[in-house]
């Protein structure tokens, strides 16, 4: 007969052994677990360590011909808004030229048309002329007329003068006295040269302009003994003497007519 103490050493003492059993069994099926696990890991660790040298490459490759791609069609915008611009550029160019060219004929024009009336004005009061009527002597494109048969006073000279559609010589520049000179040679004539009535130190020309070129002797005009009022060229000396009016000598009438 089994006693009670007996059955309860047995037992426990099995139990015993049967928990150390399990215990080592589990450690045991921990370590084959942790083993496989450790073994698949680096199997793993491997494989994807060796993958990279497959793909990388190509997706490099990839990676460039799309950044390629990329920045070969923003060049082409770019390019194609430059050419724009440069075309834009150039219209603007072109039409600011024409314009600038148009208002250069325009200015042109405008100047030839004045210079026209300029002309129209002084072949009409200064008598431009290519040829002159008879007894009247063309130089330098004027009509001169010159009387040193029949002297007369400064007065007559200047009524006679205006009978020929003339007046009393006047003479604007050293150019148109220069050009008499050779006609007049060593004679005296008449200048229609005269004292202002109201300011005798004032000379004004027949045609009522005033005097803006002058070639007197030296010493002139002395206006001597308060009487000498007009104006005459030497032609030995080749310039101006004041004298009395009523002096008879030759004269010289300017044509104002238009030819």
């Amino acid at each position: 007969m089994t006693h009670r103490s007996d059955w309860e050493s047995v037992t426990t003492g099995d139990m015993k052994n049967s928990y150390e059993q399990s215990l080592d069994d589990s450690n045991t099926d921990l370590e084959i677990s942790s083993s496989h696990f450790n073994q698949s890991f680096f199997n793993r660790a491997a494989s994807y360590r060796k993958y990279p040298r497959g793909w990388l490459a190509p997706a490099i490759v990839v990676l460039l011909i799309v950044t390629f791609v990329i920045l070969a069609i923003l060049t082409g915008i770019l390019f194609s808004h430059y050419s724009t611009m440069v075309e834009e550029l150039t219209v603007l160019k072109k039409n600011d030229l024409k314009k600038d060219v148009s208002d250069l004929w325009q200015s042109v024009g405008n100047i030839m048309g004045d210079l026209s009336k300029i002309k129209t004005k002084v072949d009409t009061t200064e008598g431009n002329c290519t040829s002159c009527p008879a007894r009247w002597k063309l130089i330098r494109s004027h009509c001169y007329y010159f009387q040193s048969q029949q002297p007369k006073s400064w007065e007559g000279a200047r009524e006679d003068c205006a009978t020929r559609n003339g007046i009393l010589v006047v003479m604007k520049n050293l150019f148109e006295m220069n050009a008499l000179l050779p006609t007049i040679g060593r004679e005296r004539y008449w200048l229609g040269l005269k004292r202002d009535s109201e300011n005798t130190d004032r000379w004004i020309w027949a045609d009522g302009s005033s005097l803006t070129f002058e070639a007197w002797n030296e010493g002139e005009p002395n206006n001597d003994k308060d009487n000498e009022h007009c104006a005459e060229i030497m032609g030995g000396l080749q310039l101006w003497n004041d004298r009395t009016c009523d002096h008879r000598i030759s004269y010289i009438c300017k044509g104002v007519w238009t030819c």
